[in-house]
């Protein structure tokens, strides 16, 4: 199964949920996309605007793949969650009709270090889903941070 989630921006990302759509039709997956404020409707993909966090962590358990921007939010639940991480990444500088940056060298930093398929155009989703189900589901990633913790022993000490 696949999952696509474009998250909250207010301008949607269509090329992402065109390209999740086509590859799980051309691949015959099952599958659901969150598509947020996208003007595209998936048409092989169930599919709602929003979820909330606990149908988002439901459909990720039930997923192999995560299709999604390069929004760290989403990357790392995928990589929390175990699953294939295929990240295709908002482009532009930002301007009056395209708030979002350009997500590109923050999310090349991130394949860098994580196992993530990188795809730079939405040309790429498709080989990028097909080589994730060729491999094991990776460990899910620990979270790296002691923030949290030091965050909980700091409320718990009043």
């Amino acid at each position: 199964m696949i999952l696509a989630a474009v998250g909250t921006f207010i301008k949607g990302f269509d090329e992402l949920v065109a390209a999740a759509d086509e590859a799980a039709f051309a691949l015959a997956l099952e599958g659901f996309a969150q598509i947020g404020h996208s003007s595209v409707r998936p048409r092989h993909l169930a599919y709602a605007r929003f979820l909330d966090g606990k149908d988002l962590r439901e459909r990720l358990d039930a997923s192999r793949v995560l299709v999604c921007h390069g929004g760290m939010g989403l990357i790392g639940d995928g990589l929390r969650a175990g699953r294939h991480v295929v990240v295709l990444p908002r482009r532009g500088a930002i301007r009056r009709g395209h708030p979002a940056n350009d997500q590109i060298a923050f999310c090349r930093r991130l394949a860098e270090r994580f196992p993530i398929e990188l795809c730079e155009t939405a040309e790429g989703v498709q080989g990028a889903v097909a080589r994730c189900l060729e491999r094991p589901l990776p460990a899910p990633l620990a979270d790296v941070s002691d923030v949290p913790e030091r965050l909980k022993a700091f409320l718990q000490s009043f």
